[in-house]
């Protein structure tokens, strides 16, 4: 692979994760449950450090800047979660739900990004990374099926 598809590659996962670090960190300020402000502002810092790291082997490696902006996607998922908070339908399920379809995306990319064409190092973070993404979404289904339950 180029450098130039490896920067782009990172730069897409960096972009990911910073729109999960914005997206996790609202989704914590506008739900309900104690317990889940705590899990998904936990997730917010998880994918900084996600992020952090691919900007490292970005900025280390390749010389490159890590500026990248927050998609078009990304800004209507979160308006979306304001959307419901401000018309008073903030319920936690709705918000998990948007966590879920966020965390979709996220591996999707990944898992485009990972087409063994990647250093090996550079692959070996992205799919520690990856495989946390997919436990997380785990955890938010079973937190979504619990409040549907009640």
């Amino acid at each position: 692979m180029s450098n130039r598809k490896i920067i782009d590659s990172l730069h897409e996962l960096i972009q990911i994760n910073q729109e999960g670090e914005k997206g996790y960190k609202e989704a914590s300020e506008n739900i309900n449950s104690e317990e889940l402000k705590t899990i998904l502002y936990r997730l917010s810092q998880q994918r900084a450090l996600f992020r952090g790291e691919l900007e490292e082997v970005l900025h280390k490696d390749y010389r490159d800047s890590a500026d990248v902006q927050d998609s078009l996607a990304s800004k209507v998922h979160r308006t979306w979660i304001d959307f419901k908070k401000s018309f008073g339908s903030n319920d936690d399920e709705a918000i998990l739900t948007e966590c879920e379809r966020g965390e979709e995306h996220a591996i999707q990319k990944y898992t485009e990004v990972l087409d063994g064409r990647l250093p090996n190092y550079i692959e070996e973070i992205v799919n520690q990374q990856l495989g946390l993404i997919r436990g997380s979404l785990s955890q938010i289904r079973e937190f979504k099926h619990e409040a549907d339950q009640v």
